[in-house]
């Protein structure tokens, strides 16, 4: 018997630890020019209460091509929770991992090396939204923005990250949320 309930316990607390997808559309504007597609995010809470969110097997399709990007993953995110809504910030220097799908024989997210992601996200047990900026103007001429949402635009209440109401995500949104996470 005592076997019985060890084994729930277990089968319970991974069930807890399993991150939770969101399957949403992910909208990749590169120089003022966006494409649209199906996309699913992956959101994890690790033990020490950070964050992270994972693009799996990113593929980007534009004008009838596609790239096959890779993993895309973002670890180690404070977050805070307000009224069951989780709201995570980054600033970080990331490296897009091959992905795992066996059909794709080369994965270009790779070759990029240092990628410098800003994302502001939120999101509750049933949807999440995520805006990223990626500057990559340096390397490969190009500044893309990464939209991502489970709602439908009409539906959407307003830019996650938004602090200040204006409209779009900045560097000082950024910052109020960096200082409502210090308690500065």
């Amino acid at each position: 018997m005592k076997k019985i309930f060890t084994f729930i316990a277990t089968a319970a607390l991974a069930l807890t630890a399993m991150a939770t997808d969101y399957n949403g559309k992910i909208t990749v504007t590169i120089n003022d020019n966006p494409t649209t597609q199906d996309a699913t995010i992956s959101i994890d809470q690790n033990e020490d209460g950070t964050y992270l969110l994972n693009i799996k097997n990113f593929r980007l399709t534009a004008e009838g091509t596609t790239l096959d990007v890779g993993n895309i993953v973002l670890d180690n995110m404070k977050g805070y929770t307000i009224n069951g809504t989780t709201t995570v910030v980054a600033d970080q220097v990331i490296n897009i991992q091959d992905g795992d799908d066996p059909d794709v024989p080369m994965w270009y997210g790779p070759l990029l090396g240092d990628v410098p992601i800003i994302l502001a996200a939120q999101f509750d047990g049933t949807d999440a939204k995520a805006d990223i900026d990626i500057d990559m103007v340096n390397v490969i001429g190009q500044f893309i923005n990464v939209k991502f949402s489970t709602q439908d635009e009409g539906q959407a209440g307003g830019i996650y990250g938004d602090v200040d109401g204006d409209g779009v995500v900045t560097a000082g949104d950024i910052t109020a949320i960096y200082n409502i996470l210090l308690g500065d």
